[in-house]
């Protein structure tokens, strides 16, 4: 059974790199004169996105998986146009227009199957990561060329949004060149089962975020982000991001005094400090203010946990940023500073 979020004009991701649309109408040709039906046609279709894997491009597919007819006299002189738009500077499709149409008839008897891609050159684009971004849509019409009927005509059917970037070694793990779809927000999960070898974030990051009495700082009515529509964005400022460790080891020290590395423990920090919800960046520091931010208002949590699980927690985080396409989008923009490119925090046992 499709998913319902892939019936609505966003469609459904199932990834950063799948899509999928479904949908299905019922098109009624009216007459001008005293707008009675004249004909009908009825059709189900399907259009599915792949991020090609470490390339700027997306590979579609459509399909009219149903498609019947009613009715009258116009519909061998009518044609059905299925129309994709929105490439511009910097994003090419192919074929161009990209757009198929034929003759009711020839839509009944034929290959209903349309494939088409949009790319995007490497290395263009705005920003750092050369980044842009481009939306695709999918318009119908049925026009018949007879005079007194009406056309039937639907704009913006589907709404498919597509990242290109040449983040190229800052992804780490990740391939140079992508597309993701924009729509999609990732999932990073860590596990709280006993074998895993994080156990002991994972346990943390739980607490901050179901239980988060049980973590410091104290701070009335503490809500730590990381779920559902409280998501967290990536940040890849050096600077800042040792700012918010710096601030997290403060709470550290402050709670469980300046031996708390004794056995080798190290200050944990959830959200993390790769995140512009991090302890200082939540709290004031910015570019322009990097000294900023004020740990003890903090919506999140710092705890001594066993180096090793510190450290397997973290690979495992900068793998999947750079598995998922995740970046700080707004660097070498006008809009550097801004968050963007959200993802969210499982745990899972």
């Amino acid at each position: 059974m499709a998913r319902l979020e892939s019936r609505s004009p966003q469609g459904w991701a199932r990834s950063r790199f799948e899509q999928c649309f479904i949908g299905g109408r019922t098109a009624h040709l009216l007459s001008r004169q005293n707008g009675a039906i004249v004909a009908t046609v009825e059709f189900g279709y399907s259009l599915l996105a792949f991020s090609v894997d470490g390339s700027r491009r997306v590979d579609y597919v459509f399909d009219f998986d149903t498609f019947d007819t009613k009715g009258g006299e116009p519909l061998p002189t009518t044609t059905l146009t299925v129309d994709f738009v929105g490439c511009a500077a910097n994003v090419v499709c192919a074929p161009s227009p990209t757009m198929r149409a034929a003759t009711i008839p020839e839509w009944l008897a034929g290959n209903r199957l349309y494939n088409f891609s949009i790319t995007s050159p490497n290395d263009t684009g705005d920003g750092d990561f050369k980044i842009v971004r481009s939306l695709i849509q999918m318009n119908m019409s049925i026009i018949t060329l007879a005079p007194d009927v009406h056309p039937w005509q639907e704009a913006a059917m589907a709404n498919s949004r597509v990242r290109f970037d040449s983040a190229r070694a800052a992804l780490g793990s990740g391939k140079y060149h992508g597309a993701v779809f924009s729509d999609s927000v990732p999932t990073v999960e860590f596990s709280a089962a006993p074998t895993s070898d994080h156990f002991e974030q994972a346990i943390h990051i739980e607490d901050a975020l179901v239980a988060p009495r049980r973590t410091f700082p104290s701070l009335f009515n503490k809500s730590v982000p990381g779920e559902g529509d409280r998501p967290l964005h990536r940040l890849m400022n050096d600077t800042l991001k040792n700012k918010n460790h710096s601030t997290s080891v403060g709470i550290c020290v402050d709670v469980w005094g300046a031996g708390y590395p004794t056995g080798g423990l190290e200050c944990d920090e959830y959200p993390f400090q790769s995140t512009y919800e991090g302890s200082a960046t939540s709290t004031g520091a910015t570019e322009q203010n990097p000294n900023g931010g004020d740990g003890n208002a903090w919506h999140g949590s710092a705890r001594p946990i066993t180096g090793s699980h510190n450290s397997k927690g973290g690979a495992l985080l900068g793998t999947f940023f750079g598995q998922n396409r995740v970046l700080d989008e707004n660097r070498g923009t006008s809009n550097q500073g801004v968050r963007s490119d959200p993802f969210r925090v499982r745990i899972v046992r």
